[in-house]
This record gives C-alpha cells, structure tokens and sequence, in this order.
C-alpha cells in the first residue's frame, strides 16, 4: 500500500510563491499577520500524528481525504474555513528551460475556486471508522489526471492559512522481524572432527588490477583451494563488480562486466555441476566520494559526475589520484556451497539405516547429522519427500533435539498451514515440557498467527511465553526480536482501540529494542515502515542512516531513506547528501528518475524538482 506524506507549508510562515499578495485571488485573502490563521494553527498543531491527509483523483473527479470525522469538524468549524485545490502539471517543470509555474502568490498552478464548510458537508461521505471524502469538484478537461498532482490550500476565515503538498511514500511490505526457527545442530567442534558442514555461504573480495579484464583458471585456483572448494559445489554465486569512475561510463560497466563473467567461467571450471550466478556492475561513486572528502581533492564532490570525469582526465589529476581509485576495483563475490555427496549419502536405503542404527546406539550427533543430510537431499529433490514418513523417532526426551527438527522441517515445507504446526508443536511441548527451542518455535508462530488474525493465542498468552522464555535463559539476541514483534502487534492493537498513549509506549518499546539487535538490510527496511506508518519519521530515518555509506546496502533501504528524506532541502545541501544520492542512482538509475514521476503514475512527486539540487541531479541522471 503507497501512502501520501503530508508536506506542511504554512504560507505566511514558510513559503513565498509569486506575484502581488494585494489582490485576492476568488475571494480568499492573503494573511497579512500570523493572528488571522490562529484559531487553525492552534488545532492543527495539537492533531494525533496519525491524521494524515491527501488529495487525489478518481475517475477525473478530485477528492479531499481527512481520517478523521472528529477532527475535521474541529479543523472547519467556521462558514469561512474551507479548501481550494491547486493543479500542478508535470510539463510545467523542464530541465533545461524555465520552470513554467503559475505566476499567483496563492498558486504555482491552475487554482480552483474555494470550497466552504457548508459545501464541504454537502459533499462528504463518513465512512464506518470515521475517514471522511469529500468530493471537491471535477478536473478540468483540459488536464491529464495522469500528468497532474492537486495540492491542498487551507482557507480559515477567507485567509489563506496553509499550502500542502503530498508525496506518495511507501507502507507496504512491512511485517515482523524475522525470528527463525530454533534448531538443533552439531557444534562446530562435531563438524570438524566427523563432518562438513552441508551448506555454508562466504563472501570474500577480489581486486581489479587496472586495465586488466580476464582472469584465468591458474589465477583462481589459489582461491579455489584457500575455500577449501574441493570438498565443496558452488550452488549459487553473486558477484558485485565495482569500477572506479575515472573514464567512459559505458566501457567501465563493460569491463567490470568481462571481468566478473572470468570470475565464473574460471570456477566453473573446477566442477560440473552448473553454478547459478548473477552479476551486477557499476562504478564506485559511494566510495570515490567517501575517500576525498577532507583530501586536496575534496572540491569534486560538489561538481557533478561528468565534471569529476574531466578533472580525473587531467594528466596532473590522475597520476597523483591513482593510489585512491587502485582501491575501488573490485569485485564482493558471495559464494553459496553444497557439500559433495557421495553415493552413500543420496541413497535413501543407506540413510535410513544408518539413522536407524544412530538411534539404537543413542548417538543424537551422528543422527542430526544424517537428518540434515536427509533434508538436503529433499530439498534438492534427490529424495522424495515421503521418505520422511519411514524414519521413526520415539517420543522421548533424549530424541527431544531430532522431533524438534523433524517439526521445522515439516513447518517450513507446508508453512501454509499454520495452525496444524501450532498443534503440533504444542503437542511436542507436552511431550517434552521445560524445552526451550521448542517452546520458543511455538512462541514464534504464534506470533506469527497473532499477525495473520488467527485466533489462536492472545496478547496476554504472548507475554507469558515471551516472560517464561526470559526466565529459561534464552539467547538474548532471540528474546528482544520477539519482544519487538510482540510490541509492534500491540501498537497495531492500541491503534484500532485509539488508545495512543499505550500505542505510543509500544512504539517506544520497539525503538528501544531494535538498537540492540543486529539486523540485516531487510529487517531495518521492515521494521523504518513499521515507524513510518504511525509517523515517527525521524525513527524511520535514524534506524536505517548508518547503513547507507556501505556501497553494499540493500538497493530498497537506500530508496525508502530517499523517499523519507528528499523532501527536505535542509537534506538535499549537503554534501553528504550527495554521496548517498550518488549510490542510489548507482544502484539504479532507472528507479530513481521514476522518483520524479507524477503521483498518479507511481512517482514520489514531479514537484521535488522545486529543489535546484534535486533537479540538477534529476537532469544529469534522467532523459527528460
């Protein structure tokens, strides 16, 4: 679901438009000092940072949304308070002309006459929770709903009190941290003693000598051998390739493309079975600019990319520069192996039997180690799925370890069916009372369930589980993930109640937890909507910020950072601003001139182009 965010605009506080502010423009009056807006300000600076309004079209009729039956009445509670509409088009903005925006203090559009209270009353519909729609009036025929965003001008009084305008900004996508399953395995010093490990990811970092495109297999045996890929398959590979940005951007991408596709020829060399791979390319502008801030060439990070390129051309440049872009070739490969089986180890026969003969000598280790190969083996489709169905544990504490994995193995390939692996944790729960991974996987999903509105477990029984799990010791990394998901469902819950005072004690608890976990990229994403939805813009933010000089975060983190900050030129002065933007348009540069696209279209708003910042960049990066 795609939102608007309410960009405020005061108009006698904070923005000038155009043109003489004698003349009334219908009948609505410029404020000529602060008192003639006071009885607006005073509601609207006390509204709940949930009442998040927008304008929108549908069917070429344009409508006005307030949340709030209540608060509306409050906000327009005078004859003379009411609203106008400003249309603003996408070709009134050209990067290389004058933007061609409305020459009216009140408007940077084509403005529609005011709508008052009466009218706005007779035009409403209240709906079951109280969202109130008001139906402004028709669009202009001679405008494209598609090509246009209306913004919204308050009236109170006749005076022109406020100038809003919405930017569509992501909520979706957004769900509970992932907690995981608690497995049971073999510990590292069981593995090294009698097994390998049977998957196992690793990343590592190749650098790029200049000029040089191909590597060959001598050239990678080394590495071949240091990971100790004899033992292993490579099933998945991903390679990142960074260029350094001196030179045409094209044969940059080019080489770094040749050099990564070496990379895979030279490993799939060593093996036959085929590697999955997938290559991305591009220059390195996030490190480039990061690694002359505070040098003797800190003044390229205000020119733009095609002036960087001129001043790295300059023989006197480039010499003493090298040592710095030596350091940006480079490829971050990430390898996803498989252990190589041998015959013994596909053949289900010779598997069951040695599971069979593990438990009757009561060696748990060696039998774990057969189930994960036996899952394995599934997953590949080497076994079929059934032949879980012929191994038999019996049901006592000793084999706890084997039922709990067999009970995430059976999760995890019909996770459909969520209620059915409640049961049948729960049943392993009486089976084996006191064990804390499985008391833990039931806790998860019924979380899990909690969210879906299964009516399975309630908030309190929640507690109580993640309480007792607290007094069992439980990692405490695993403890405050649950403790963030159970806080983010009563947030919901409080939410629905409009009970914000407890709803905002949640999202405290929340903010407080998530600094003390380790999160990926795709946790901190889920988790700065989860902010967003109830207006902690400034929490959105910060828990996402210290990701976003890695050149490797995730391409959607960096958008969202894009989507809750670029409306604030505060934001778009600063250098470092740059750098960010730099490895989003890095990261793709298709994705953010979309940014730019009317509303209607998908776009975050056609009018950051206001910003000179912003549409300098857009000019350079984006074919309009």
């Amino acid at each position: 679901m795609k939102k608007s965010l309410l960009l405020v605009l005061p108009f006698f506080l904070t923005i000038s438009l155009f043109g003489q502010k004698n003349d009334p423009v219908y009948d609505i009056k410029y404020p000529k000092s602060r008192k003639k807006c006071d009885d607006y300000l005073y509601v609207y600076q006390r509204l709940p940072v949930e009442i998040r309004y927008s304008t929108f079209v549908r069917d070429r009729v344009i409508f006005f949304y307030f949340p709030s039956a209540k608060y509306l009445s409050i906000l327009y509670d005078k004859n003379t308070d009411g609203i106008a509409i400003d249309i603003v088009r996408r070709d009134q903005y050209k990067c290389y002309e004058k933007n061609r925006l409305n020459k009216s203090w009140a408007s940077k559009g084509k403005l529609l006459p005011p709508m008052y209270k009466k009218e706005m009353i007779s035009n409403s519909m209240v709906t079951e929770n109280g969202h109130v729609l008001v139906r402004y009036g028709e669009l202009p025929a001679n405008f494209d709903p598609m090509e246009v965003e209306c913004n919204l001008l308050v009236v109170q009084k006749k005076n022109m009190c406020g100038y809003h305008h919405f930017t569509q900004i992501d909520y979706s996508n957004w769900g509970l941290l992932d907690m995981g399953l608690y497995r049971d395995s073999l510990s590292r010093d069981d593995l090294e003693t009698q097994h390998r490990e049977i998957t196992k990811t690793m990343h590592f970092e190749i650098p790029f000598e200049k000029g040089k495109v191909r590597f060959s297999e001598e050239e990678i045996r080394p590495l071949y051998d240091s990971l100790e890929l004899t033992d292993y398959n490579i099933k998945e590979l991903t390679i990142r390739a960074y260029t350094s940005v001196e030179g045409s951007t094209e044969k940059n991408i080019e080489i770094q493309n040749g050099r990564a596709e070496s990379i895979v020829r030279a490993l799939q060399s060593y093996q036959n079975p085929e590697i999955l791979y997938e290559i991305s390319a591009r220059e390195n502008w996030v490190e480039f600019l990061s690694d002359i801030k505070d040098s003797m060439f800190n003044y390229m990070v205000s020119l733009s990319k095609e002036e960087i390129k001129i001043e790295l051309a300059k023989p006197q440049i480039s010499d003493r520069i090298e040592s710095v872009l030596a350091r940006h070739r480079k490829a971050i490969v990430t390898l996803r192996l498989e252990k190589k089986f041998s015959d013994e180890e596909t053949n289900p026969n010779v598997l069951k039997s040695f599971f069979d003969q593990s438990l009757k000598d009561g060696n748990i280790s060696e039998a774990i180690y057969i189930q994960e190969l036996i899952f394995a083996n599934i997953r590949d489709e080497k076994i079929p799925s059934e032949f879980i169905g012929q191994l038999e544990v019996p049901k006592e504490t000793m084999y706890g370890p084997l039922l709990n994995n067999f009970a995430i193995f059976n999760y995890e390939s019909n996770d459909m069916f969520l209620y059915e692996n409640i049961v049948n944790f729960e049943e392993l729960l009486d089976l084996l009372p006191g064990n804390l991974k499985i008391m833990y996987n039931l806790t998860a999903l019924k979380i899990k369930a909690r969210t879906e509105g299964e009516l399975i477990t309630t908030n309190q029984d929640l507690k109580k589980s993640i309480d007792e799990l607290e007094k069992m010791g439980l990692n405490k990394s695993l403890l405050r993930r649950l403790k963030v998901n159970y806080h983010i469902i009563l947030t919901q819950h409080y939410q629905n109640e409009g009970n914000y005072k407890a709803k905002n004690k949640s999202l405290k608890e929340v903010y407080w937890l998530y600094s003390r976990l380790n999160l990926n990229d795709e946790d901190l994403l889920s988790l700065s909507k989860y902010l967003a939805i109830y207006s902690k813009f400034d929490w959105a933010i910060a828990v996402i910020k210290d990701r976003l000089d890695d050149v490797g975060a995730d391409e959607d983190l960096i958008y969202y950072y894009l989507q809750l900050t670029m409306y604030d030129p505060k934001n778009t002065k600063e250098d470092a601003y740059r750098v960010f933007m730099l490895n989003a348009i890095d990261k793709s540069n298709q994705r953010f001139c979309d940014l730019f696209l009317p509303k209607p279209q998908g776009g975050y708003s056609f009018q950051l182009l206001d910003d000179e910042f912003l549409r300098k960049t857009y000019c350079e990066n984006c074919n309009y």
